[in-house]
């Protein structure tokens, strides 16, 4: 994966953020396309996406181990909420299989990655 970095944040430098990134954006393409009446689940879908990534661009920004791994727990958990609205909406067949099989192995990638983000601050505080 080839990352166009403007920027010297830190962000940047994570593949969990530039994973999170086409998560949201292929979320957003997805609530795009879902037919009338789900709203309230198009809403959350795009909202937990997105609150995914931007968790991970302020965790990654912050100086301190303790609160780098407190936004990337929150955006562990927001991953986890928009996986959940990805499973409704495929259970629902609301959307191809397919499209949301590839969002939820997104989802699932940027859980793992968040995963190790958060042990290694919370292995950083222990030592430090």
């Amino acid at each position: 994966m080839t990352h166009s970095s403007t920027t010297g944040f830190a962000h940047q430098r994570l593949d969990a953020f530039h994973v999170a990134m086409e998560l949201t954006i292929g979320v957003e393409r997805l609530a795009a396309a879902l037919p009338r009446g789900h709203a309230d689940l198009k809403d959350q879908v795009r909202r937990a996406a997105s609150a995914t990534m931007r968790n991970i661009t302020e965790g990654a920004n912050r100086w301190a181990p303790r609160d780098k791994a407190a936004r990337f727990i929150i955006a562990r958990g927001e991953c986890g909420e928009a996986d959940a609205a990805l499973e409704m909406i495929e259970r629902l067949e609301l959307a191809p299989k397919t499209e949301i099989r590839t969002l939820r192995l997104l989802a699932n990638r940027v859980g793992a990655m968040l995963t190790r983000l958060i042990k290694l601050q919370q292995e950083a505080v222990r030592i430090g």
